[in-house]
């Protein structure tokens, strides 16, 4: 007895060993590209993390030199060398920041003695309004005799200040290499960039070009949209701290522009100055109203207004912002609230980049099926007759 052939629709296909449903093998593969993704993830931020003292100034340096090039290019256009241009636009980041720091601490010298003197009026009517044994005693312990506690003192402000020292010189440090970084990213990123696609073919060079300026159109309209928000939060913090007759008003109001770049956080380092500066002229009473201005003005420029001028400069949902915005803060920190929004817009722009022209998602072609033999009518006497032999009929000699 001869055994049976398979029919002809099975012979060429792949026979299925697989027990499982196939929604089940869906979800597998999926599940383990999931972890695959997430072990990738935890390895680059892990070595991110051990690497950040080169990769934060070069974030920093990269993003500014972004969003200043325009800058340069203008420069060039008075027929300045782009390295001197470069080094103009370097030295005014210089001046600017400078400057900002300047004007809070003058403003903060200034003010020092009153400020001191309205904390301990502050305190010393909490202590006396609030007669519990609890508060009391807590203020109580709180006062710290210097006469007594020197030798302690001295003990433990040791390692304080040698982490104050570290501390400081790891930040001049980084702004050091971050302005280093930036001067030779403005001067010779064009070539930089050039040269790493110009060993493409004109297709990908083409690609990665549009890539490129599409990320760079995304940091430049987050920078405007992000400067603008911040000179509107300090414009209204000035005059609102002006008519409540908050003292140095325009120095709170540059303290809150700039804190302005940084997202929720910047905002409450802007408020706190305001209600110090207010509290060392009006004690509690204009504390309490700075406050709540600040309060009102910040809940209305971060919860409503900056996601919707944030979200259309990126081209996304303010929903997104918000929870990306968060979301960059807990993992990043501080500069993951100030990048995390443009850096999504700008991952979603190049895997939209990358899927228009098939290189993500593009599903392999299926193989042309292989010709099939004529067939051959079993008399062989027809075939010369039959039209269903093909072109080569088949004859017998003779």
């Amino acid at each position: 007895m001869t055994e049976e052939s398979p029919p002809a629709a099975l012979a060429g296909s792949p026979v299925s060993t697989s027990v499982l449903p196939a929604w089940a093998d869906r979800v597998g593969r999926w599940s383990w590209a999931f972890i695959g993704a997430a072990a990738a993830c935890v390895i680059v931020l892990f070595t991110l993390a051990m690497l950040s003292d080169i990769v934060v100034p070069l974030v920093v340096a990269m993003v500014a030199a972004v969003a200043v090039a325009p800058m340069v290019d203008r420069l060039e256009t008075f027929r300045l060398p782009r390295s001197v241009a470069a080094g103009l636009v370097t030295l005014l980041v210089v001046v600017f920041g400078a400057a900002m720091v300047l004007l809070v601490a003058i403003g903060v010298g200034e003010r020092s003695d009153e400020l001191r003197r309205q904390i301990q009026l502050a305190l010393s009517r909490l202590s006396t309004t609030i007669d519990q044994p609890t508060v009391s005693g807590f203020l109580d312990r709180a006062t710290v005799d210097l006469g007594n506690s020197g030798s302690s003192l001295l003990y433990g402000l040791g390692p304080s200040v040698s982490s104050l020292i570290g501390s400081v010189v790891g930040l001049v440090s980084s702004l050091t290499l971050a302005l280093v970084l930036l001067y030779y990213l403005l001067k010779d990123g064009r070539g930089i960039t050039a040269r790493l696609v110009a060993r493409r073919s004109e297709h990908q060079r083409a690609q990665a070009e549009r890539i490129l300026a599409q990320a760079a159109e995304t940091l430049r309209a987050n920078s405007r949209q992000r400067t603008l928000l911040s000179a509107i939060q300090g414009v209204a913090v000035t005059l609102v701290l002006a008519a409540l007759g908050v003292p140095l008003a325009a120095t709170v109001g540059i303290v809150n522009f700039v804190g302005g770049f940084v997202p929720f956080l910047g905002a409450f380092v802007g408020g706190a100055f305001a209600v110090l500066m207010a509290l060392s002229e009006g004690g509690i009473p204009l504390a309490i109203a700075a406050l709540v201005a600040v309060f009102l003005m910040n809940a209305l420029l971060e919860g409503v207004l900056e996601p919707r001028m944030i979200s259309s400069s990126i081209r996304q949902h303010p929903v997104i912002t918000l929870t990306v915005t968060v979301a960059g803060g807990v993992v990043a920190g501080l500069l993951g609230l100030i990048l995390a929004a443009p850096a999504v817009a700008i991952v979603t722009n190049v895997v939209r980049e990358l899927r228009s022209s098939g290189v993500i998602g593009a599903r392999p072609s299926a193989a042309p099926d292989a010709p099939q033999a004529a067939p051959v009518n079993p008399n062989p006497d027809d075939n010369e007759a039959d039209p269903e032999a093909g072109p080569f009929p088949t004859t017998t000699p003779g």
